[in-house]
């Protein structure tokens, strides 16, 4: 059984075009930059050198940490030479790096600091898989679902103050920018069967969300599977700890990305890029690289070794429905 059924040849989305987040458009810049620098055979410092900038600010601007500003990103263009059609792909990268998150309107103040740069690549992927321990997959619950994990989570003041519905706009509003996509992302979502018992909520919540999952699970771009209780998996701390993912943005992208939540946290994984220093390169890829593979290996081997079929899946869901009604 192949551990990874989504083909990765297909090219990303277009990296300036109308649906580029915020997020995308800071990372892609800042490759773009480090690109032309390594090809013009500079350092970091020989570059912050050359634009007046200091060294850290031009590895901020390479790694998207934060907003460059325009100017910064216009000089490092010149200085670099960039060709016509790099210095307007970069033009129009750093002005959508200048505008707002989608979240940031109205749910900035909602939503965890760690979650941010999760809600800003996932809509860009163009296939997704995710685990989840103990509860459906946030992409994948009915409001009903959510509305009693979030009322959970609230002190009994913040009942009635609007957080509860606010949390919830989002979370519709976040699976309809990935899910709802005229191209959705190829998703795989693993789950634990315990998710088929857990009791969120009454009959007239849960039966609703396992219809909506078997519903789901018939969608050609989505596949639904149970981590069997009984089945052997690795034993890492994140296989038991929340939730992963990763994404994948396809050729002329991103580099792929695996997420990590624990409690109150998330961790960010992603394959290293090139720099000029091969030793540098060395060093910085052999522990990128490591921590990358060490957590797409597990998720893969939830995925390989402790996985029900999709088609078993399906008939656990139809189950879990009868065992709701």
């Amino acid at each position: 059984m192949s551990a990874d059924p989504i083909p990765i040849n297909r090219l990303a989305r277009p990296s300036a075009g109308p649906e580029t987040t915020k997020t995308a458009a800071t990372i892609m810049l800042g490759l773009v930059i480090r690109d032309l620098r390594i090809d013009a055979g500079l350092s970091q410092a020989q570059l912050a050198k050359k634009i007046l900038v200091s060294t850290p600010t031009v590895s901020r601007l390479e790694t998207g940490d934060g907003t460059s500003q325009r100017r910064t990103v216009e000089a490092a263009a010149k200085a670099l030479k960039a060709d016509a059609d790099t210095y307007d792909l970069l033009t129009v990268l750093a002005a959508r790096a200048e505008e707002p998150e989608w979240f940031q309107h109205r749910f900035n103040d909602i939503t965890p600091s760690y979650l941010k740069r999760l809600l800003g690549l996932e809509s860009m992927a163009i296939s997704l898989t995710a685990y989840d321990v103990r509860l459906v997959s946030g992409l994948l619950q009915i409001p009903e679902y959510a509305a009693c994990l979030i009322r959970t989570g609230l002190h009994h003041s913040e009942w009635e103050d609007g957080k509860l519905e606010l949390r919830l706009a989002q979370r519709v509003e976040r699976q309809e920018r990935v899910l709802g996509q005229a191209e959705p992302p190829m998703s795989i979502f693993l789950m634990d069967e315990s998710v088929l018992r857990r009791r969120v909520g009454p009959d007239e919540v849960m039966r609703p969300q396992m219809a909506h999952l078997r519903e789901l699970a018939d969608l050609p771009h989505v596949v639904i599977r149970f981590v069997l209780l009984d089945a052997l998996i690795a034993g890492n701390e994140a296989s038991m700890a929340g939730s992963m993912a990763q994404l994948q943005f396809g050729r002329g992208g991103l580099p792929d990305l695996v997420y990590s939540e624990g409690y109150g946290k998330a961790d960010y994984f992603s394959k290293s890029v090139r720099t000029r220093d091969p030793q540098e390169q060395a060093k910085s890829s052999s522990q990128k690289n490591r921590d990358y593979e060490r957590h797409l290996q597990l998720l893969l081997r939830i995925q390989g070794e402790a996985c029900a079929s999709p088609e078993q899946s399906r008939r656990m869901l139809e189950q879990a429905i009868k065992h709701f009604s």
